[in-house]
């Protein structure tokens, strides 16, 4: 009972030493928006951008990407709406070699580009407060060149990567004045013009 105990302890040492030396070697998550926090009409489609950064000289492997609330399952899931991975599809490189940091992607949902999308529901209101988890694998060798060995260069693998994220059902977080909004208003400025100007033209008439 003693020995068994013995190991235990062993175990759980040897493991917070490997996660504190991954967490060392870990890259840098930075989602965009940079609050993380989204929003869209219900029933419509959000997502985030992203930016990783190199956080030491061995070269991370991002293997997927989920919007999770709580505890991390496998996949997270939620009532309020949809996520669909996007990094974990691109076999994204985060290394000190040129092209791999930083790595910087725009949300894009018909190209499939940046971290994720969220289809939200047509039934939902409010906001869902959660967080993006990157899963990652971190190799000693550059994935792409000729000599790398999955096997041999593995450093450690199912490393998680964690960025606060939300999604909020309401309008879009773009200030831009849509084109009809625009003329409406030039429109609306200048009939208040014209209408400042005749008062001042009726008095020289007058006078």
């Amino acid at each position: 009972m003693k020995m068994l105990r013995i190991v235990l302890i062993a175990a759980v040492s040897m493991l917070a030493i490997g996660t504190c030396a991954r967490a060392d070697n870990a890259p840098t998550l930075t989602l965009d928006p940079a609050n993380g926090a989204v929003a869209g009409p219900a029933g419509s489609t959000v997502g985030w951008g992203f930016t990783l950064t190199a956080g030491s000289s061995d070269f991370a492997v991002i293997t997927g990407s989920d919007f999770c609330v709580g505890v991390v399952t496998s996949p997270c899931s939620n009532s309020f709406g949809t996520y669909t991975d996007f990094a974990g599809e691109q076999f994204l490189v985060v290394g000190n070699e040129p092209g791999e940091s930083p790595i910087t992607e725009s949300f894009d949902d018909t190209m499939m580009t940046g971290m994720g999308s969220f289809a939200i529901n047509s039934t939902s209101s409010g906001t869902l407060a959660g967080f993006i988890a990157v899963t990652y694998d971190l190799f000693s060798v550059d994935p792409n060149s000729a000599d790398f060995d999955p096997i041999a260069d593995l450093v450690s693998t199912g490393n998680y990567l964690y960025a606060d994220a939300s999604v909020t059902v309401g309008n879009s977080t773009s200030t831009a004045p849509e084109p009809a909004s625009l003329l409406m208003l030039l429109a609306g400025l200048a009939g208040v013009a014209l209408f400042g100007m005749a008062p001042r033209k009726n008095l020289a008439n007058r006078a």
